[in-house]
C-alpha cells in the first residue's frame, strides 16, 4: 500500500479511482496526561516520551487509513491528511484524529518490484495486532461484556465494522452493573460511524427496542426518510410517527422523494375508526350518527378526538389514528418537506 500527500506518484498511472477513504481514531485526554511532566524543561521542546506518543498515534491512523483502502481494493492512497478534533459528551472528553485520502488502484505494470525492494517490504505489528483483534472478537464469548480496553482498542484504530456487533451489547433491556463503558462509549462511537454505515443496522432494531434506538436517532441526527416509509408500510404508524421528530444533518433530492412519499402516505391513511349510526339510547328508537374511535369508544359525531377517559388515560384518537400531539408532528413534517423542497430548488 502506497500513501502520498501528493494527488499522484511519479511514473504511476492511476487505473481506477475508488473514492474518498476515511477513518476517525479516539483517544482519551490521558494519552497527554503526562505531556507536562515529561518536558525537558520549562522552555525546552517536546521530550522523547512525547514524541514517541504522537509517532504511534501517526502510525496507528496510517495503518487504519491502510487497512480500509485495502477492503476497498485499492493499492494506494493519494492526498493523504490527517486532522486532530477535540469531542466529548457525557463528562468524558476526548480527541479525534481524523484521517482521509482517494482510494485508488494503480496499473500493475506501475508496480513492480526488484528482489531488493521486495525483501523491504513488511507488515507493521500495529496491523498484524489489529487482525488479531479481529479475530479474538468473532471468538468472544457473547455473554461477555466488552471492558474498556476493548472499546479503546475499537476507537483508536477506528474498527467500525464492529460497532453493530457492540450495539447487541449496549441495547440489552436490563443491563448489568459492570456495563458502564459500553452505556458511555457507545454514543461517541456511533457518532464516528458513516451515515450509510449506521443506519443499516440502527433502524432494523428500532420496533424492538425504540427506547433505546430512539434516543441514537435523534441525538447523531440519523433521520432516514427511506427507513421510515417502510415503518409506515409495516404498520408502525405510532413509532414512525415519533421518528418525524428527528434530523438529518443534511437532505438531498433523493431524501426529498421519499419524504414526499411519508407525506402522501400520511394524507391517504386509511381510516381506523368510523362515522356510524346507533341508538341515540338503549330504551330509544331515535338514530343518531356517531363517532366511532379505534378503540371503539363513542363520541358525538363532532367530536374529532376521542375524548373518552380522563388523564393519563385519555384516549384522544382521531378517525385516521392519530391524536393531537402526532397530527402537530406530521404537520411539522408536511412543513418540513415544503421546506426542503424549496431549497433545493435555490441550490
Amino acid at each position: 500500500m502506497i500513501i502520498t500527500t501528493t494527488n499522484s506518484i511519479e511514473n504511476a498511472t492511476v487505473e481506477k479511482y475508488l473514492g474518498v477513504v476515511t477513518t476517525n481514531l479516539v483517544i482519551g485526554t490521558g494519552f497527554f496526561s503526562d505531556f507536562t511532566a515529561q518536558l525537558t524543561d520549562f522552555f525546552g521542546g517536546m521530550s522523547g516520551t512525547y514524541r514517541r506518543q504522537m509517532d504511534d498515534l501517526y502510525q496507528k491512523a496510517y495503518d487504519a487509513l491502510s487497512l480500509k483502502a485495502f477492503t476497498m481494493g485499492a493499492n494506494a492512497v493519494l492526498g493523504f491528511k490527517i486532522d486532530f478534533d477535540e469531542i466529548s459528551g457525557k463528562g468524558v472528553q476526548m480527541f479525534m484524529v481524523s484521517v482521509s485520502g482517494t482510494a485508488v488502484k494503480l496499473k500493475k505494470e506501475n508496480l513492480q518490484f526488484n528482489e531488493e525492494d521486495k525483501n523491504r517490504l513488511s507488515v507493521s505489528a500495529e496491523s498484524v495486532n489489529v487482525e488479531l483483534f479481529k479475530l479474538n472478537w468473532e471468538r468472544r464469548a457473547k455473554n461477555l461484556l466488552p471492558q474498556k480496553e476493548e472499546l479503546n482498542f475499537i476507537m483508536d484504530h477506528g474498527l467500525w465494522e464492529l460497532v453493530p456487533s457492540l450495539y447487541e451489547y449496549f441495547a440489552v433491556p436490563n443491563p448489568m452493573p459492570d456495563s458502564r463503558p459500553i452505556g458511555d462509549c457507545f454514543p461517541i462511537i456511533l457518532s464516528l460511524l458513516p451515515y450509510e454505515d449506521a443506519i443499516k443496522f440502527i433502524y432494523d432494531d428500532y420496533p424492538k427496542r425504540k427506547t433505546c434506538v430512539f434516543p441514537l436517532i435523534k441525538e447523531n441526527k440519523l433521520f432516514c426518510a427511506k427507513s421510515v416509509l417502510e415503518l409506515f408500510n409495516k404498520g408502525y404508524l405510532d413509532l414512525a410517527v415519533e421518528l418525524l421528530t428527528t434530523e438529518k444533518r443534511f437532505y438531498s433530492n433523493e431524501d426529498l422523494k421519499y419524504m414526499e412519499s411519508i407525506v402522501a402516505y400520511l394524507e391517504h391513511l386509511p381510516d381506523q375508526g368510523q362515522i356510524t349510526t346507533v341508538k341515540a339510547g338503549a330504551f330509544s328508537s331515535k338514530m343518531v350518527e356517531m363517532y366511532i374511535c379505534p378503540l371503539g369508544h363513542k363520541n358525538d359525531k363532532g367530536i374529532e378526538f376521542c375524548s373518552h377517559g380522563s388523564y393519563p388515560y385519555y384516549c384522544g384518537l382521531n378517525i385516521k389514528g392519530l391524536n393531537k400531539d402526532q397530527m402537530n408532528i406530521v404537520q411539522t413534517f408536511k412543513d418540513k418537506v415544503t421546506v426542503v423542497k424549496n431549497r433545493l430548488k435555490e441550490i
